[in-house]
């Protein structure tokens, strides 16, 4: 018996000094309206540069649905369908405080597969349908009417290689708890704004990323942007020349190597329709998981839900994989 109490202390012990300190990150996902996300918002941005000489890696999928159908006054908008992106960002020290960071990503629109799943979550949870009550099933329908006029028309799949954003970052400050970042990115026009895989134009955006960790188990995080529009072709003549965005979110080191984040995010809108729904200002909540491994991989599964109704997708699904080397 006495063996026994001592091998469960043991474990217990055990089991206390595996808990690690907080080390939540911001989920790599950015608000997926099919319009907002043409443009030069950044997404979340480390706060903490990688060691000097060392690269992190991380490969994302972000899976969107949205059905939207509004009017007003002589024009109106639909934006029924799915987009599917994956996404590869690279992160590399390259000097004391200095840093570059790079996305390349692909992303197909289509009419999807998920409304009816999408239709019974509303149903099962008492949640409005809305628009989706009367528009087909997993119909690609992107279209913006004013007057007799059809500025904006995609009923037909595309895809491609998306806008390449490229970044900078310095080091404003770093420490055992707390890090902060600056970050200068510039967005190449290597997408087609015929595809709608990028807006057609370069954009450039400044951040600042900060962490800290305020308990053994908790820790805050929170980035803010602000993005000058180049003129770009997607519905030009009602462009924002500027858009700014911000987020900010919480972990909890639950158990061990697994993390649960609520991560919260806002943006201004990038077109000046008055139609909300199309013009992208929107405020997005994440929630979600993340569970890292003894091997140094670190593996994120979070879902978006749109706060602000309709000004951005239903539901996105965000998977990452992350590893630095």
């Amino acid at each position: 018996m006495r063996r026994l109490e001592l091998y469960a202390v043991g474990v217990a012990t055990l089991a206390c000094g595996a808990v690690t300190d907080a080390r939540g990150d911001p989920f790599l996902v950015r608000n997926q309206h099919p319009v907002v996300a043409l443009y030069g918002l950044p997404s979340p941005l480390p706060a903490r540069l990688p060691a000097m000489g060392t690269t992190q890696v991380a490969g994302v999928i972000n899976w969107s649905n949205f059905a939207v159908a509004e009017s007003q006054d002589d024009a109106s908008v639909t934006l029924d369908g799915e987009v599917f992106e994956t996404r590869l960002h690279l992160d590399r020290s390259f000097a004391d405080r200095f840093a570059v960071h790079g996305e390349v990503a692909y992303r197909h629109l289509s009419g999807g597969s998920l409304d009816s799943a999408v239709e019974s979550w509303h149903r099962i949870f008492g949640m409005p349908n809305g628009a989706r009550n009367e528009l087909p099933d997993d119909q690609l329908l992107l279209e913006y009417r004013t007057g007799s006029q059809s500025p904006l028309f995609i009923d037909q799949s595309v895809g491609g290689i998306v806008d390449i954003p490229l970044a900078v970052g310095y080091q404003l400050a770093a420490s055992e708890t707390s890090a902060a970042t600056a970050w200068l990115t510039v967005k190449l026009p290597t997408g087609k704004a015929e595809d709608f895989t990028g807006s057609g134009a370069v954009d450039v955006a400044l951040t600042v990323a900060a962490e800290r960790r305020v308990a053994e188990r908790w820790q805050l995080f929170g980035q803010a942007n602000v993005a000058w529009l180049g003129d770009g072709d997607v519905l030009p003549e009602v462009q924002e020349s500027y858009a700014w965005s911000a987020l900010a979110g919480v972990s909890w080191n639950v158990w061990r190597a697994l993390d649960l984040t609520l991560q919260l995010e806002a943006n201004s809108a990038v077109l000046d329709t008055g139609i909300e729904e199309l013009d992208g200002d929107a405020v997005v909540l994440t929630f979600g998981g993340t569970y890292r491994t003894t091997g140094g991989w670190q593996f994120d599964v979070g879902v978006s839900e749109d706060v602000q109704v309709d000004a951005s997708p239903d539901v996105v699904f965000n998977i990452a994989a992350r590893r630095g080397f």
